[in-house]
């Protein structure tokens, strides 16, 4: 046990503590020839310690915390920064072995370029925590390598050579990227809220869903071309062809930076996006205006402009809480509407059980009539009188109106589809008269077709407002029960070719 804290201590305080474990590991060696079996003993403590001191320099992740107690023990006596608001320091060709960064107050923009010793600082739950930081925030050479996730928010990375480097997904808000060389770099979904960009070089960088802002600085940006989607090789290169004109980088993405972008996946995420953002404008945050909507592989892209003043980040937070509210009550929204359609359907079943019940009863009533002989007295002129029976078939028809609204309510539907993304380009065009003419056969229908009528009209109404909503779930739900409603009229073929039309226009 005792070995194993001189070795962490040692790799902690240094090259010196260690000689002493090696020098104590060599005078066990003499030991074995005197002690026997005690200095044996005594070796197989002392190696391992020595195997762990070696791993824990090396920045072993598997030793990762024994080496931040050894970082801690041989701090100690260190230069103690704890505290300390270091913003914009420079520490160049400073020694910095056993210091004490761990709990500096603000560790923002500090230049750390060319310092010695940097990995025997204790810097726990700090940028220098992570070796790949460390080196290329101490060296400024990262040409290449991969900093994809990493942690690298208010670095100084000014003149960096960053060239080929992977950062995507990379947190660079607040840094200093100035004067850096990002050429060919991947900055897909990097974080640079904040950033100072001023005369970077940005040619052949790929820079898909970057996030920035108006607080980025893009003066003097040096760049020919850049690519808008991630890939190998990276895609969609911006400008198309040619490079850009000095300072149209600049302009162009100083634009955009004046924007809050949102990815949805459904139409019902964006329904309630678009109602989030009504809802904060209502609420005071005035200007916000969806500039536009663009699909991005399997996502689509919403750019929502913002005022200059606006606290950006801010109003984003609250418009993702708002849109999740909104999202619950849509989805609250199509599950009622889907219940009420499975009732209808449920109820126009009973219907039919008793419609057919009743026609049945009527059938067998009509049978009974018919076989009743009639009698018919008949007196001949110029003869006797004769009597004879005859037995007759006396059917009564007659269409009447059908009582109600009903002519109206789909003419009224007629002339307010609106979109349906539900179905294809002149879609409405073509539904809107077929509701015209199921309207005109529904109203030559018999009173006693009254409530079938009313069935077909409820379900046309619940199918279009589905097909506005473009829910496939809840059409396909809606267009089943239109078509069950319409089989109570089967003696009325052109209403159920009417409604095979338009279940087909909308996909059913």
């Amino acid at each position: 046990a005792v070995a194993m804290a001189m070795a962490v201590a040692g790799a902690g305080a240094g090259a010196g503590a260690v000689a002493v474990a090696v020098a104590g590991a060599v005078a066990v060696a003499g030991a074995v020839a005197v002690a026997g079996a005690g200095a044996v003993a005594g070796a197989v403590f002392f190696l391992p310690a020595l195997f762990i001191a070696w791993r824990i320099r090396g920045d072993d992740p598997l030793f990762a915390g024994l080496r931040q107690f050894g970082l801690w023990l041989g701090g100690l006596g260190g230069a103690n920064f704890r505290n300390a608001n270091l913003e914009n320091a420079r520490f160049p060709g400073a020694n910095l072995g056993h210091a004490r960064l761990a709990g500096a107050s603000n560790l923002r923009r500090v230049d750390f370029r060319d310092a010695r010793n940097l990995h025997l600082a204790y810097a726990r739950d700090t940028l220098l925590e992570d070796p790949r930081a460390r080196e290329l925030l101490a060296g400024g050479d990262g040409e290449g390598r991969s900093y994809a996730g990493l942690n690298l928010a208010g670095a100084y990375l000014f003149d960096a050579s960053l060239r080929g480097a992977d950062l995507t997904e990379a947190n660079l808000s607040d840094a200093d990227l100035a004067q850096a060389d990002l050429r060919d770099a991947t900055l897909a979904k990097t974080q640079l809220i904040g950033a100072d960009l001023t005369h970077a070089r940005l040619t052949g960088a790929c820079i898909a869903a970057w996030n920035i802002d108006k607080s980025v600085a893009l003066q003097g940006i040096d760049c020919d071309h850049v690519f808008l989607e991630s890939g190998d090789p990276p895609k969609l290169r911006q400008p198309p062809s040619g490079a850009f004109a000095p300072g149209e980088f600049t302009k162009l993405f100083q634009e955009m930076a004046e924007t809050m972008d949102f990815i949805v996946d459904t139409r019902l995420e964006l329904e309630a996006l678009r109602r989030a953002i009504q809802t904060l404008r209502e609420g005071g945050a005035e200007g916000l205006e969806v500039r536009g909507v663009e699909r991005k592989e399997d996502t689509v892209v919403v750019r929502v402009a913002t005022p200059p003043e606006i606290d950006r980040e801010r109003i984003h937070a609250q418009a993702l809480r708002e849109k999740e509210l909104e999202m619950k009550l849509l989805e609250a929204e199509s599950k009622s509407r889907e219940n009420e359609i499975k009732f209808l359907m449920q109820k126009e079943r009973l219907d039919d059980r008793k419609e057919m019940e009743k026609n049945h009863r009527d059938h067998v009533k009509d049978l009974f009539s018919m076989l009743r002989p009639v009698d018919i007295h008949v007196n001949a002129q110029g003869g006797d009188a004769v009597n004879k029976s005859y037995h007759q078939n006396i059917h009564g028809s007659g269409n009447v109106g059908v009582q109600g609204d009903v002519h109206g309510r789909i003419s009224n539907i007629a002339r307010n589809i609106g979109t349906l993304p539900a179905a294809g380009s002149g879609a409405e065009t073509k539904l809107e008269e077929l509701l015209n003419r199921l309207a005109r056969e529904l109203k030559q229908a018999p009173e006693e077709k009254a409530k079938d009528v009313a069935a077909v009209t409820r379900m046309v109404e619940m199918t279009v407002e589905s097909a506005k909503e473009d829910n496939p779930a809840l059409l396909s739900s809606a267009i089943e029960g239109l078509k069950k409603s319409a089989r109570s009229l089967e003696s009325y073929p052109a209403v159920l070719q009417i409604v095979s039309e338009v279940a087909k226009l909308l996909g059913g």
